[in-house]
């Protein structure tokens, strides 16, 4: 007969006196209710996408710098992200006159980076590698899904209430503040 250490022997007295803790002093009471969600309050609402478009890269006409944010020079080219959305061509051969020749459209684009005539950027949570020969009709050289966490598709980027995600809305592509109405989530 092979001998059990000592600490197998202890298992049921340990089991039997953790089974007896009361750690929280409801000992012989209900639990107490979780709190009513409140009528209104600001939180965190889910942005949703049906469809394949936020995976959908092409350059447009320039527009208006809104959220500008990181930028990169490469040669006498200038690209400026706009947080989110996309990034702004700018031509700079004559410095004193910059000239926009293209947006880029590139959904939840925060960061850029070139090496010769592919550009390397976040869409959404995936990396894509863009050829930019020709920066008013750019390709798609390249895409490695889910090398990022940008964005958490299950949970808001701050604590709080925040609105349940609902997979039949379509895909969560980014959240957004807003005030809510009895929201059934919080983090």
């Amino acid at each position: 007969m092979t001998k059990r250490p000592i600490a197998w022997a202890l298992l049921p007295v340990l089991l039997l006196a953790l089974a007896s803790c009361d750690p929280f002093g409801r000992h012989g009471r209900d639990p107490e209710p979780m709190p009513e969600s409140p009528k209104e309050v600001d939180g965190w609402a889910p942005v949703y996408n049906k469809d394949e478009a936020n995976k959908q890269i092409k350059s447009v006409e320039p527009r208006t710098i809104d959220k500008g944010g990181k930028i990169y020079v490469k040669g006498d080219t200038l690209y400026q992200v706009e947080s989110g959305k996309g990034i702004h061509v700018i031509v700079l051969k004559q410095p004193s006159n910059p000239q926009k020749v293209a947006f880029i459209n590139v959904l939840g684009a925060q960061e850029i980076a070139i090496k010769d005539n592919m550009m390397y950027v976040n869409n959404m949570n995936d990396l894509v590698v863009l050829d930019i020969t020709d920066v008013r009709a750019v390709k798609i050289a390249d895409r490695i899904t889910s090398v990022f966490h940008l964005v958490d598709p299950a949970h808001p980027p701050g604590t709080g209430y925040y609105e349940c995600v609902d997979a039949s809305k379509g895909e969560v592509v980014g959240w957004k503040q807003k005030t809510l109405s009895y929201p059934k989530c919080r983090n």
